[in-house]
């Protein structure tokens, strides 16, 4: 671990946080406002912004350093290094999402904190899951605009596609995680008509089951396209 990305990883532990404390100073939340806003915060922004950092050099920095030659002709290397990047951006990701979760949850002081840091926990742990497989496309088919090319990604499939009542929207983590929240926390029947269209009916165990689909298949597909990737020499470098 680098100094630089231990200060990013304190940044944003800490970013959350000092957001909440800026809230309540304003005015008290009550605990479903305050649910919806770490919501918002953590598994939504710190993850995803975590996930662009980690995830989006894994060719690239190969590239820059001039090794993507080693990586390319070792038996498995290609795949080592897209399983290998993919683990340790899920890894440190979460870890600084739990970091920050702690950190607000005592900054907000809501009841029952142990039942919302299990679920949290679990929020954390599917996004960061889902998005990290999502930015390993544009990681590896645009590697030096990787990070532009899952910006974009983020906002169109997650965030525009995401909050569509069609059945694009089912193609999406961001679906996945309002779904689990609004039945975790037992909103369903009081949320207002309108609102349901931007939730799925379905169960938590589909809702993870077709995260862990929606995983294998996007990680499969880089794979498969990182395996047939050649750069020509005035790339690498």
């Amino acid at each position: 671990l680098t100094r630089p990305r231990l200060a990013m990883a304190a940044v944003g532990a800490v970013f959350p946080a000092a957001v909440m404390f800026a809230v309540i100073r304003t005015a008290p939340l009550e605990r479903n406002l305050a649910v919806v806003m770490i919501y918002a915060l953590i598994p939504e922004a710190l993850c995803v912004l975590g996930l662009l950092v980690t995830m989006c050099p894994a060719v690239a920095d190969e590239l820059e350093r001039g090794t993507w030659i080693h990586v390319a002709v070792r038996p498995g290397g290609r795949r080592s290094l897209l399983l290998g990047t993919y683990a340790a951006a899920v890894v440190w990701t979460g870890g600084v999402a739990t970091a920050g979760l702690l950190l607000t949850l005592l900054v907000a002081q809501v009841s029952q904190p142990l039942g919302l840091l299990a679920m949290f926990l679990a929020l954390i742990v599917i996004s960061c899951v889902g998005r990290a497989a999502l930015f390993a496309l544009p990681a590896v088919i645009l590697p030096k605009r990787a990070l532009i090319a899952s910006v974009g990604v983020a906002f169109i499939v997650e965030y525009l596609a995401g909050f569509l009542p069609a059945v694009v929207n089912q193609l999406t983590v961001s679906l996945r995680l309002r779904s689990l929240l609004v039945e975790w926390m037992n909103w369903r029947r009081e949320l207002p008509i309108e609102m349901t269209l931007f939730v799925d009916d379905y169960p938590a165990s589909v809702q993870i089951a077709a995260v862990i689909i929606l995983v294998g298949g996007l990680l499969a597909a880089a794979n498969f396209i990182l395996g047939r990737r050649q750069f020509p020499p005035s790339v690498e470098g």
